[in-house]
């Protein structure tokens, strides 16, 4: 359901972490104030969702491009070979779609409660893809960098969007929420520098903490990937 890749060291996410601090003045605050949820990069989630007709997405992402990679080019390029090795299949970055990109919640945004959206991934569902993608096959994946003191992670349950799909047509659900009620919940607990890959079909849930500390932040690195042909497209 999802699999821990070991990705970098201690030393690895302190210089990510300092890089991602770096361009403070490139993060997007998200919500309300004060302004405690923040991206780095566009998030399609966000940013086609929101406006869909406006072309914002495509114009800040390609706007944001030669940022990310002038600052995370290595990193970027650790990832792909990761996911090349455990997919057994070439990764490459959508050139039409957002690079992966980065959440970062400051102390007053970690929230203690779940209050974070119960989901599947579908962004894939905005876009067109080209001759012989399968959108049966996807991947979501997180990079966390930073998690407060108590701990941070994603809760689970092990139903499909396809499940759904199936209990949405009987009646037996009104949305994906509701199937929480009948599957149980896996917390995976977050280790910093390790990469977390799913399906993106799995329902999931951004994790509450249990307590908030001063100074504490939840900083991760997000993605989502697409099969097309023989080989994966990675995209935010």
């Amino acid at each position: 359901m999802i699999t821990e890749l070991p990705l970098l060291t201690a030393e690895d996410t302190d210089d990510v972490r300092a890089r991602v601090y770096a361009l403070r003045e490139h993060w997007i605050a998200r919500g309300g104030e004060p302004a405690a949820f923040l991206t780095l990069g566009t998030p399609s989630y966000l940013d086609v969702a929101e406006r869909p007709e406006t072309g914002h997405y495509q114009r800040h992402g390609v706007a944001a491009r030669p940022l990310l990679l002038a600052h995370f080019q290595d990193l970027y390029d650790l990832i792909g070979e990761t996911l090349t090795e455990h997919l057994d299949a070439p990764v490459r970055y959508a050139g039409h779609l957002a690079l992966p990109g980065f959440h970062i919640w400051l102390e007053a945004a970690i929230f203690t409660r779940p209050q974070a959206p119960v989901h599947f991934d579908l962004q894939y569902q905005a876009f067109d893809w080209p001759p012989g993608t399968d959108t049966d096959r996807l991947l979501s994946f997180t990079l966390p960098l930073r998690v407060p003191a108590a701990g941070g992670g994603l809760n689970l349950w092990d139903v499909t969007y396809r499940d759904f799909r199936r209990s949405l047509a009987r009646g037996w659900v009104e949305s994906a929420a509701d199937l929480q009620r009948f599957h149980t919940l896996r917390y995976v607990p977050y280790t910093p520098g390790h990469m977390y890959v799913h399906s993106g079909h799995v329902l999931h849930q951004v994790a509450p903490s249990s307590s908030v500390r001063p100074g504490d932040e939840r900083l991760t690195l997000q993605g989502h990937g697409v099969r097309c042909a023989d080989h994966w497209l990675l995209y935010w």
